[in-house]
């Protein structure tokens, strides 16, 4: 992700976030050496075909699809957000999105990931889990516009290759699906 992509992920953010971060606080993030966001890439038309590219899609794209980010942290890497426009949903870009973002980490060298979702939230959660994701608790009153808890989640051994192999299952499985 870079500064020319920051209107656009607010544009999507305003899809699904009720309290979307400003530009402010994203331009801070794309100056925070902590901090690593990505984006999916797609031509216009959101029927246009998907790749093996990192960020999801590939080509000469020029539409903003989707976004991911981390928090590096003591050996931790925390996903700090994780949002995909509305044409593109249930399409594998929040899977591609945040497959990179674990193989980023575990570059780094972090040994555990964590992220919170809303409680409400199943659809997101069957994706954490499936990436390996395990529930840890409940963050009571975590969000506040609507007020609602978190379902605390982690990896705890990212640096097991048994992690690897999981999120390599995942990753063949998304490009069986588009064949």
């Amino acid at each position: 992700m870079t500064v020319q992509h920051i209107d656009a992920v607010i544009a999507i953010d305003a899809q699904g976030y009720v309290d979307p971060w400003s530009a402010t606080t994203w331009y801070n993030e794309m100056r925070d050496d902590d901090r690593f966001h990505l984006v999916a890439i797609a031509e216009s038309h959101p029927r246009g075909g998907c790749s093996d590219h990192p960020g999801g899609f590939e080509g000469a794209g020029d539409r903003v699809v989707g976004h991911a980010g981390l928090l590096f942290l003591a050996g931790m890497a925390h996903v700090s957000n994780v949002a995909v426009d509305s044409d593109y949903q249930h399409r594998g870009v929040a899977t591609r999105l945040l497959i990179e973002l674990l193989d980023r980490a575990r570059e780094r060298g972090c040994t555990a990931a964590t992220l919170e979702a809303r409680a409400a939230n199943k659809r997101a959660h069957r994706l954490y889990s499936r990436l390996g994701f395990q529930p840890l608790g409940i963050s009571r009153g975590y969000y506040t516009k609507p007020p609602e808890d978190a379902l605390v989640m982690s990896i705890r051994y990212l640096d097991e290759p048994e992690v690897a192999e999981r999120i390599d299952r995942v990753r063949a499985a998304l490009r069986l699906a588009r064949t």
